[in-house]
């Protein structure tokens, strides 16, 4: 007899193309029609009213999220003049309302800016490209190099920490470099502990 396979361990595999919700208006089912949605999401957006359906779709679809948990949290951030359920009381706290529209607001300004700077992305990476490589042959040409040093050092100086830089962004198991500094006395202080742990051992 076949033992049962633990349910945290079945693939569940979205179908594309599953029956959009009956109360989803036409604007944010078109978002959808080509993904099926979870129904804690559907039951969530059938809550709100079509023009908060739109918005709220939109999000989720450029967040690649169409979870239940995100869609209850843009509900739970719908004022209740936006929701068809109010009438019934199931509404949010305003402060909760308040700072959850917060929220939304960010991160739909991020999702602006992000593709704003994705439309841009591969034409500023090829000219990128293209000046360090100009660059490159500028500095390792010695007539050239002798030129701008004799000439204009303060360009040389700035091509010659370009190319440093492209050659070390291309050099293979470099060391990331953090967007913070770690402070010094903790880093000293994990050291310390694992050299305690190693002697105990």
């Amino acid at each position: 007899m076949r033992k049962a396979q633990s349910p945290r361990f079945i693939c569940r595999t979205v179908v594309a193309g599953g029956p959009v919700p009956q109360n989803l208006c036409p604007e944010a089912a078109a978002m959808v029609a080509e993904q099926t949605l979870p129904a804690r999401t559907a039951q969530a957006l059938e809550k709100m009213s079509p023009p908060r359906q739109v918005e709220a779709v939109s999000i989720m679809v450029r967040q690649d999220n169409l979870t239940g948990d995100f869609a209850r949290a843009l509900l739970a951030a719908t004022p209740a003049s936006m929701r068809v359920d109010a009438a019934h009381g199931h509404v949010s706290h305003p402060d909760c309302v308040r700072r959850l529209g917060g929220i939304v607001q960010r991160l739909t300004a991020l999702q602006q800016d992000a593709q704003c700077l994705r439309s841009r992305h591969d034409e500023n990476l090829l000219l990128l490209t293209l000046a360090a490589g100009w660059a490159r042959g500028w500095v390792r040409d010695a007539v050239i190099a002798q030129w701008l040093k004799a000439r204009r050092p303060d360009y040389a100086a700035v091509l010659e920490r370009l190319v440093q830089d492209a050659d070390y962004a291309i050099v293979p198991g470099r060391r990331m470099k953090l967007a913070y500094e770690v402070a010094g006395g903790m880093v000293a202080a994990a050291h310390r502990s694992k050299g305690r742990k190693k002697g105990c051992l």
